[in-house]
């Protein structure tokens, strides 16, 4: 087991992050499912209580079993405004980026990819391309990021990671899948975006800019997986018009079982890339659930005070959740100039990890 580990560092420019709709309480939710489906929801309550999580957005109303997007929060529209507003804090203009990455397991379309949509609806010109990635897609944009920007003089790049998990929960599940369940009351919609450029000590427009680095990206080279969207793929095609949707199948026992190798995996790729724990002032877990920092505070003897979550408001975003969660702490306040941040992602789809050290500005 080892991870890749990025040399040198990227100025950070920009982050934004667009959620849809207003945040739906699990009452609400509970209420929803109930009333429109005629579903006990005594399992769902009981779940939601041991996950953490109060609230999450859907793109989605709960007033049918099988439902689309609503107007203008389909996942390419998020991905656009979570995109223009790291670009408005970035002072860029789409036309600045020399490349757009995205990553998603939800993509309004297979083919073309979801990031094409984004290109064509802010105009950008330049190349792109899309990852099938979810928790851990973030780790892997970066190293593509981390080889186009070794050059000072490179132009900026953007990535947007994005999720609408939402439409692929069908309710009509519920009854016999506590699995289900746990997606249900876990899964939140939304995108997040940050605009990188190469570290140039000289450029008085990044010089003053956050920064990343020491990141890094592995897997625990198993077989087994603990998450998968496998209808739709060529091996078992949608069956979203059939009786049944395409949905996410979840094998929560074997995720909670593998969880720690990964977070262990994760500890010690930043271990070898030179992070110090004691230089850092929050560590920001993949949002997994509402009691995930309190949980790795235990395993590894650390101070509950060290981790920064925001899962419990918004829910897990997947491929989305790193970069919102990174966007709502440095727009909180919370940081100093100077502040460094260990973000330590996990993914169950086939066991990947990865992360990086984010420095305050």
């Amino acid at each position: 087991m080892s991870a890749r580990i990025a040399s040198g560092r990227l100025r950070v420019l920009g982050t934004g992050k667009c959620l849809p709709g207003s945040a739906i309480s699990n009452n609400d939710l509970l209420t929803r499912i109930s009333q429109n489906f005629g579903i006990s929801t005594r399992r769902g309550k009981a779940i939601a209580s041991l996950i953490g999580i109060d609230y999450r957005h859907h793109a989605r109303d709960w007033q049918q079993r099988l439902e689309a997007p609503m107007p203008g929060e389909r996942n390419p529209d998020l991905c656009s405004i979570a995109l223009r507003q790291a670009f408005a804090r970035a002072s860029l203009a789409p036309t600045s980026l020399q490349y757009l990455i995205g990553h998603t397991t939800t993509p309004a379309r297979l083919l073309p990819p979801n990031i094409a949509e984004v290109a064509m609806q802010l105009s950008h010109t330049a190349p792109y391309m899309e990852l099938r990635q979810a928790c851990t897609g973030f780790a892997n944009a970066l190293q593509i990021a981390f080889s186009l920007l070794n050059n000072v003089y490179a132009k900026p790049i953007g990535i947007v990671g994005s999720e609408l998990g939402s439409v692929f929960l069908d309710p009509a599940l519920l009854p016999n899948s506590p699995d289900q369940w746990v997606n249900l009351m876990q899964m939140g919609d939304g995108a997040g975006a940050i605009i990188v450029a190469p570290d140039v000590e000289n450029n008085a427009s990044f010089s003053k800019s956050a920064t990343i680095e020491c990141a890094f990206f592995g897997h625990l080279a198993t077989s087994q997986s603990g998450f998968s969207l496998a209808d739709g793929g060529s091996d078992f095609p949608s069956t979203v018009a059939g009786s049944q949707t395409a949905h996410f199948q979840h094998d929560f026992e074997s995720v909670r079982s593998q969880g720690a190798a990964l977070f262990h995996a994760g500890f010690e790729a930043a271990k070898q890339a030179g992070v110090n724990i004691n230089d850092l002032s929050y560590i920001l877990p993949h949002q997994a659930n509402g009691h995930i920092g309190d949980w790795i505070a235990r395993e590894y003897n650390l101070p509950p005070s060290l981790f920064y979550g925001n899962a419990r408001q918004v829910g897990n975003l997947g491929s989305a959740a790193i970069w919102v969660a990174l966007d709502t702490l440095r727009h909180s306040g919370h940081l100093q100039a100077g502040d460094k941040v260990l973000v330590l992602g996990a993914e169950a789809s086939q066991y990947m990890y990865g992360g990086f050290v984010y420095t305050h500005a």
